[in-house]
């Protein structure tokens, strides 16, 4: 990935306080959908990290679950066979604690893994920022460019605008004022008459 001329201190994103960009509305507003590749990428990726985390986080939860209810197993198997004399749950005794082991090095795993996640994921999110502030920038410099030409244009109309209301004040000064001398020569009547035949 490349960003050209863009220095940013990574200390940007806490010194800042700078959000998790795909979860911020102001930045999905105005760069959640732009066809630009290196941010869609990166947002991307940005996406399945933090998604990554939750699943990883879920599976915790289960792995938990099923560690508790395997060591609540394991008491009650041990609670028979030392005061019940049921010796043969000794198997089923080996199969939780197996199952402990196993958890606990899954867990163990996981736990490594969840702890690079947030490093990741700010690194991503700073990637995120400096596309964004990049392509940002070339689009500030085009709609300035633009919103130039459309303020050039706006004037271009206004002045033929003020142009045309001035003549059409010009033309209805210059029609009444005629109206108004005929109609004094000649009088309503011959006005009329004379309406009917030249200007029909």
């Amino acid at each position: 990935m490349m960003f050209k001329n863009i220095d940013l201190d990574k200390n940007i994103i806490l010194k800042n306080k700078v959000p998790l960009l795909i979860k911020d509305e102001d930045w999905i507003k105005l760069f959640g959908n732009v066809k630009n590749k290196n941010i869609q990428y990166i947002k991307e990726e940005l996406i399945e990290m933090v998604k990554k985390g939750k699943e990883l986080e879920r599976t915790v939860a289960t792995l938990q679950k099923e560690k508790l209810h395997a060591m609540k197993m394991i008491l009650g198997i041990s609670d028979a066979i030392n005061n019940e004399n049921k010796i043969e749950t000794v198997g089923l005794l080996d199969e939780y604690k197996g199952r402990i082991e196993d958890i606990n090095e899954e867990l163990d795993d996981i736990t490594f893994e969840l702890e690079t996640i947030p490093q990741d994921i700010r690194e991503l999110n700073f990637n995120l920022l400096k596309a964004t502030v990049d392509y940002g920038y070339k689009e500030l410099k085009d709609k300035e460019k633009k919103l130039k030409y459309v303020i050039d244009e706006l004037e271009t109309l206004r002045e033929r605008v003020k142009k045309l209301i001035n003549e059409k004040y010009d033309y209805e000064e210059w029609i009444d004022s005629t109206y108004s001398f005929l109609h004094g020569m000649l009088g309503s009547e011959r006005m009329e008459k004379l309406d009917e035949e030249i200007l029909d």
